[in-house]
């Protein structure tokens, strides 16, 4: 495994040791363990508190597959035996697969019922997460969709094998040593909770090659902060755009600028402030933020990029030219290496008409005259 999927793993390991997880273990364990001195007359109890245990465990689960950084904290909602109906499901699971190995070993003989029982094991994890992603009995069943689980895993499914061998050697040895129940019981609730959170953080590690939605992932907090940087960003225009209609052209120019500045002049707002202004109605924005835009882009070598603009600024206004001698020299340049030796004769046919003081006007005549030769 790789560092950060090292330290994932580390983390998802440990997470019931925080938050409200810790609670589940610390109160449901002394009950059950008190429960155990007189089995028969607690069975009851027994039943409500391992139902509420492991619908604890499927909520846990949900939080950790959607990227949720603190456990959920225990509540009395969660203990509604109508509101969750996984664990029954996972029950019925256990069942179905019980019964095939019982099956397979009856009618087949023993090996077939051992090699069914190793086989149904290795797919329990799959069942869990599928009822856990889907809630629905028939489709943690179908064992297709077993199938793309441990595939979309990959490496992090033997992982979570592999802890639950690991786990159940633990809590074998530790009943052994301990002669109190109530450790072993905690322990074997904070492994119940832990392999349940391994399983969901795998699916969340895993979950673009899954085609899952977290809704914590770190791609969906950048998405909602771009989206909010967006909006202050269209605000600001929409200030300018203001100014703009009421003739306060200084002032909306300057709205612009300010927030340029603010950007660090990246070259992807300029492009955006261009496509924000182009429908404005008034050319002559589009006009000075295009030649604007096109200054920052040579600046920064992006000459394909400048071009392509170029180009579609001129398809909108042929009379469109770069603001400055170099620069329209520069573009004429790069227009003539990149094959489109139309938009660099349009820069130079007006070239000494518009900068006819300027040094650079015989080398935009050369130019021009090698496009004609």
């Amino acid at each position: 495994m790789s560092a950060h999927a090292s330290a994932a793993f580390v983390r998802y390991l440990i997470f019931p040791a925080c938050g409200g997880a810790v609670l589940v273990v610390f109160v449901f364990a002394p009950p059950l363990a008190f429960a155990k001195l007189q089995p028969l007359l607690a069975l009851p109890l027994i039943l409500i508190l391992t139902s509420w245990f492991f619908k604890y465990a499927y909520i846990l689960f949900d939080a950790v597959v959607r990227g949720v950084d603190e456990p959920p904290a225990l509540d009395i909602q969660m203990l509604n035996p109508l509101d969750e109906q996984r664990p029954i499901a996972q029950l019925a699971i256990v069942a179905v697969l019980g019964a095939l190995v019982f099956l397979a070993g009856e009618r087949i003989g023993p090996a077939a019922g051992f090699a069914l029982a190793i086989a149904a094991l290795c797919v329990l994890p799959a069942t869990v997460a599928v009822l856990g992603l889907e809630g629905d009995l028939l489709k943690a069943l179908n064992p297709i969709a077993w199938l793309r689980i441990i595939h979309g895993l990959g490496l992090w499914y033997l992982v979570v094998l592999a802890l639950i061998g690991g786990y159940g050697l633990l809590l074998g040895i530790l009943a052994d040593w301990l002669s109190w129940f109530i450790f072993p019981l905690l322990a074997g609730q904070f492994a119940t909770l832990s392999v349940f959170s391994v399983l969901a953080g795998a699916l969340y590690e895993r979950r673009h090659e899954l085609g899952l939605e977290a809704w914590h992932a770190p791609e969906r907090k950048q998405e909602r902060a771009q989206h909010e940087e967006r909006r202050q960003s269209q605000r600001t225009v929409d200030a300018a755009y203001d100014q703009m209609r009421v003739g306060a052209h200084s002032n909306a120019w300057k709205i612009l600028q300010d927030w340029l500045t603010t950007r660090d002049h990246a070259a992807e707002d300029y492009r955006w402030l261009c496509e924000r202004v182009a429908s404005w109605g008034d050319a002559r924005y589009a006009t000075r933020m295009t030649e604007e835009t096109l200054e920052r882009l040579l600046i920064l070598r992006r000459n394909g990029e400048a071009l392509d603009l170029l180009k579609a600024r001129l398809s909108a206004d042929p009379q469109f030219r770069p603001k400055t001698a170099a620069s329209t020299l520069s573009l004429a340049a790069i227009a003539t290496s990149g094959g489109t030796k139309a938009v660099a004769r349009t820069l130079l046919g007006d070239f000494a008409a518009r900068f006819p003081d300027d040094p650079s006007t015989a080398a935009a005549r050369r130019l021009a005259e090698q496009l004609d030769a």
